[in-house]
């Protein structure tokens, strides 16, 4: 399976309304479950803190790429948020974070999570991808640059 075909419409978000980390995590584990990625947004949750508190999944550039890993992610999915104020995050750059990628993987799901973190992270590694979006100004823009 390949990034774009990772990317709902119903999943991404443009100008997200957030005033921290767990704010973020709590509207985009609410669409999780509405679009029936996750069976429970208490455990979803508490799977990616879990993974918050061993690294800091800011990795620069405004971006950061949090996941949650655990048995009630019914199918991997991924959410992308770019929030209307960026959020202090710890990223490893020291800066605020404007996009947030989070993924939910199934317990199960150990290659589909490496591949599709390293398709993002390779992605994002491009700094015309990055340009990109920066200069998006839609949910639309953001779905674009990502089935390039």
């Amino acid at each position: 399976m390949t990034l774009s075909e990772f990317i709902q419409p119903s999943l991404v978000f443009s100008n997200l309304k957030a005033k921290d980390k767990d704010d973020v995590f709590n509207q985009l584990a609410d669409a999780f479950l509405k679009e029936k990625v996750i069976k429970d947004k208490d455990d979803f949750i508490s799977a990616v803190h879990y993974r918050e508190s061993i690294d800091t999944t800011g990795v620069g550039n405004g971006i950061a790429i949090p996941h949650g890993k655990s048995s009630t992610v019914q199918r991997s999915a991924i959410a992308i948020a770019s929030l209307e104020n960026e959020i202090d995050w710890n990223s490893l750059d020291g800066k605020p974070v404007k996009y947030v990628f989070l993924l939910a993987i199934p317990e199960s799901g150990d290659q589909e999570h490496l591949k599709v973190l390293s398709e993002i992270a390779s992605k994002l590694m491009d700094e015309d991808v990055i340009e990109a979006l920066h200069n998006s100004k839609n949910k639309n823009d953001i779905i674009e640059i990502f089935n390039k």
